[in-house]
């Protein structure tokens, strides 16, 4: 079968939040946003300079919405218009939505105290990596979270290499779109992340029986078993102490 790439999700962008026709990314996005509130409930956001990266529509912005006193300030940034679109309803005096690249991100050297960047596998390159602590201060923190390594060696192609980088969208016209997510171990994914100057302070990994969701997707039932992953996640670090 031949692969239509747009290697963008502009194509996929309209549909991408329909529970119903990709319930996958539904429960990616319920178990992506598990970790997240976990994790920042163990660090400062009060005050400081926050970013989003790679949003459509944000869960960072969805949390500190329910956290009235927070004084921190949040960009929300995306790559692909029609997706940051989702996130207009967070806009206001202390948010903004920028359009970005984050292989190059419009921020300033040393500005963001945490960075969250929620199922990042769209852009999970060295490069991002380095754009990531460039863009940190010392002591920052980024919570970063892809589709579990176990679930794409099951459930994507296990003759074709260039396929477990890859993700499949049919769209609701018949058409199918495939997309960059680069997952990887989790020791390779570490060996990444540290080469860029950052430390992995710590990993999770959500396994489907703490999914809440009614709908769950047929790609994350499987032999698997309850146990199995649905998304990982990594706490880093810029300069950071062990715990």
């Amino acid at each position: 079968m031949m692969k239509n790439s747009p290697m963008s999700y502009k194509d996929i962008s309209y549909e991408y939040y329909d529970y119903e026709r990709h319930p996958t990314c539904a429960n990616f996005r319920e178990a992506s946003l598990y970790l997240i509130r976990k994790w920042l409930r163990y660090i400062n956001t009060k005050n400081g300079l926050l970013c989003e990266i790679g949003a459509g529509k944000a869960l960072l912005a969805e949390i500190l919405s329910l956290r009235e006193r927070d004084k921190n300030k949040l960009i929300i940034m995306g790559s692909v218009p029609s997706m940051l679109a989702y996130s207009l309803q967070f806009a206001n005096r202390r948010t903004c939505l920028v359009t970005g690249d984050a292989l190059n991100l419009p921020i300033t050297s040393e500005s963001l105290d945490v960075i969250v960047s929620s199922l990042g596998d769209p852009y999970n390159e060295l490069k991002f990596w380095r754009e990531a602590h460039r863009a940190l201060r010392d002591r920052g923190t980024l919570i970063f979270t892809t589709p579990a390594y176990d679930w794409a060696v099951a459930f994507r192609s296990k003759t074709d290499v260039s396929d477990m980088m890859l993700a499949e969208f049919e769209l609701l016209e018949g058409k199918q779109v495939f997309v960059p997510s680069w997952i990887y171990p989790r020791a390779d994914q570490i060996a990444m992340i540290e080469k860029s100057g950052l430390f992995v302070q710590e990993y999770a990994k959500v396994p489907l029986l703490a999914l809440n969701s009614e709908h769950l997707s047929p790609k994350l039932l499987s032999e698997r078993g309850s146990d199995a992953g649905v998304v990982e996640g990594y706490l880093v670090t810029k300069a950071g102490e062990r715990s």
